[in-house]
């Protein structure tokens, strides 16, 4: 398991500091780079598991369309897709909760949610709530 962590100023010029890096998975073998350190933990919480058998980062994509007016059409590609040891598949999305609400959040998870139905697989949508339920955050 070999992680690599940079931590980068926000685009936007806030203060704070999001971190992003590269973490290769025991589990599949692939190196993946990741975006948030909640993703990064979420990482290492699939390869640990015993009842995940695979997962992909970022593999799926799936079509919405991001203005009504336009019908400007663009992709969301949702965090994880998990394959379960009893062949269940769950497509998870990390997100905070102040986010979850937010307009285009809600337009990628609705067309996520008909993916999910037309498919088979179950939505999961994770925020620091269930993260920190996982142990996989620190509760204040």
């Amino acid at each position: 398991m070999a992680i690599r962590r940079r931590r980068r100023r926000r685009k936007n010029g806030r203060k704070g500091h999001y971190i992003t890096g590269t973490y290769t998975s025991t589990k599949t073998g692939e190196a993946y780079k990741y975006r948030s350190g909640w993703e990064l933990q979420y990482m290492q919480y699939l390869d640990e598991c015993d009842f995940v058998a695979t997962w992909t980062y970022e593999a799926v994509v799936i079509p919405y369309i991001s203005n009504l007016k336009t019908g400007k059409l663009r992709n969301y590609y949702p965090d994880f897709m998990i394959t379960l040891s009893d062949g269940r598949s769950e497509l998870v999305e990390i997100k905070p909760s102040k986010r979850v609400l937010q307009a285009a959040v809600q337009k990628k998870l609705r067309a996520a949610a008909g993916w999910c139905s037309a498919n088979g697989v179950t939505l999961v949508v994770m925020t620091e709530i269930e993260l920190k339920g996982l142990g996989l955050l620190k509760k204040k």
